[in-house]
This record gives C-alpha cells, sequence and structure tokens, in this order.
C-alpha cells in the first residue's frame, strides 16, 4: 500500500513537471517570435550606428592620411631645398677658400712686390730728378725742370701708401677662411637637418602604411556589417526557428512523459479498485456464511 502510495505520488510530480515544461516550451516558442520583431529592430538601428562610427572613423583616417601626404610632400621640398643650399653653400665655401689664397698669397705677395719696386724705381727716380735739376741749372742747356713734387717722392709717396696693404690683405684672408669654415660647418649642419627630415620622412611613410592597414581593416569591417544588416532578418528567421525546434523538442518529450505518468496513474487506480472489490468480496462472503 505503501509502494502504490510513492509511484502514484512520483506520477503526480511527474505529470506537473512534464505540464509544466509543455507550457514552458509552447511559452518559449510565443516568446521568441514575439521579441524576434523587436530584436531586429533594435540590432538594425545599432548596425546603423556601428556603420555610422566605421564611416566617420574611415574618413577621418582618410584626412589623416591625406594630411600626412601633404607634410611629406613638403618635408621632401625643404629637403630638396636643404640639399640645394648645402651644393650653393659648398660652392661659395670653395669660392672663398679660392679667394682668401689668392687675396692672402698671390695679390698680398703683388702688392709686396709693387711696393719693392716702387721703392727701387723710387731710388732710381731721384737719380735722374738730380741729373734734371742739373742740366737745368745750366744756363746754355735751357731745360726747365721744376716739377711740383719730384718723381722720385711721387713714387716713395705711393710705396708708403701701400704699406698697410699686405696687412689689410692679410687680415681679409683670414676673415675669408674663418667664413669659409663657418660656411663648412653650417654646411654640415645643413646636410644633417636634411637626413633627420628623410628619416622623418621614412616614419611618417611607416604612419601612412599602418594607417591603410586600419582603413582596410575598417572597409572589411563596414562590408561585413552591411551584408550581416543585409541578411539580419533571415539570420534572426533561422535563430529563431532554431530555437523554436529546440522548445519544441522539449515540449515533444515532455507529452511522453505526461502520458506515460498519467497511464501509469490510471493503471494503478485500476489495481487499487480491483482489490478494493476483491475486499468487498470476501467479506461479502463471510458475512453470509
Amino acid at each position: 500500500m505503501k509502494e502504490s502510495t510513492k509511484h502514484r505520488t512520483l506520477n503526480i510530480v511527474l505529470i506537473v513537471i512534464s505540464g509544466l515544461g509543455i507550457l514552458f516550451s509552447l511559452v518559449g516558442i510565443s516568446s521568441i517570435w514575439l521579441i524576434k520583431a523587436p530584436i531586429q529592430a533594435s540590432l538594425s538601428v545599432l548596425l546603423d550606428s556601428s556603420n555610422s562610427i566605421l564611416s566617420n572613423t574611415n574618413e577621418g583616417l582618410q584626412v589623416l592620411d591625406s594630411t600626412l601626404e601633404a607634410s611629406k610632400e613638403n618635408l621632401e621640398t625643404i629637403e630638396s631645398t636643404l640639399t640645394n643650399l648645402d651644393e650653393t653653400i659648398l660652392s661659395i665655401s670653395t669660392s672663398l677658400e679660392s679667394s682668401a689664397t689668392l687675396v692672402g698669397d698671390d695679390l698680398r705677395l703683388t702688392v709686396i712686390d709693387t711696393q719693392i719696386a716702387l721703392t727701387s724705381s723710387a731710388t732710381s727716380a731721384e737719380l735722374i730728378d738730380n741729373t734734371l735739376a742739373i742740366l737745368a741749372a745750366i744756363p746754355f742747356v735751357g731745360a726747365d725742370y721744376q716739377p711740383d713734387v719730384p718723381l722720385h717722392i711721387s713714387l716713395e709717396q705711393v710705396a708708403a701708401s701701400l704699406e698697410d696693404v699686405p696687412d689689410s690683405l692679410e687680415t681679409i684672408e683670414e676673415s675669408l677662411q674663418d667664413t669659409a669654415l663657418g660656411l663648412t660647418v653650417l654646411k654640415t649642419d645643413l646636410a644633417d637637418l636634411a637626413g633627420n627630415i628623410g628619416d622623418f620622412e621614412d616614419d611618417l611613410s611607416d604612419a601612412q602604411n599602418v594607417i591603410m592597414a586600419y582603413v582596410r581593416i575598417i572597409e572589411d569591417l563596414e562590408e561585413r556589417s552591411e551584408k550581416f544588416q543585409k541578411n539580419l532578418s533571415l539570420y534572426l528567421t533561422l535563430t529563431s526557428l532554431l530555437f523554436s525546434g529546440l522548445m519544441f523538442w522539449l515540449g515533444f518529450a515532455q507529452v511522453f512523459i505526461l502520458i506515460r505518468s498519467i497511464t501509469h496513474l490510471k493503471g494503478e487506480r485500476q489495481i487499487v479498485n480491483l482489490a478494493d472489490i476483491r475486499r468487498e468480496s470476501t467479506h461479502q462472503g463471510n458475512n453470509q456464511s
């Protein structure tokens, strides 16, 4: 009797659980198709926002790439200008060194030689002036020689005026050499600057490569997002069918459990009723005896 009660209780519990499972399956299937439209609308809005973000990001990267390209072109112009200036400075430095050599050596020596020649000429001219003065003193010769400034004095004055020229030329030579040296240093600095600008151009090129890689990634994401949004309804329908099938399978399994539990419960009732009939028949037979 106790064993029969336990089975009956178990079957009742299984019937209740199966009924709840069937109800859950039906509610689940209904809910899946009821929430399909709101989910699709929400996902469409989310995908639109994502596409807008990706599009804006792509445009920003394109603008950044254009800016880097313009900067690189400007740097190339500056580098070319510095290279030309470097060559010009090299030419000027070479010319200054040549001029320094010309002024300090050739021209200075020429002035010194000229000064020596004028001094020698002044000595000779003094002899000539004396000779002419003697001739002019002879009455019957009739020579008229009375210059305001004798020739040898004029030559000595010219030679004296050249006295400071060699030192000035030497000073000019040193200035030209210093200027040439300064231009050489400037040329080296310009060459280093041009090299640094070239390295910066390479960095900009690397940055452009990275940006273009991101652009390709974003374009791929945009393409995938647009394709997913285009087929969103189909994907949600297939997903809903899949979960509906799972819910249906779960409910279908609960139906078998429910039927089996009901069948067992009815069988137990029949057994109990048969036992009661037998007891009642036995009791009636004893009363008749």
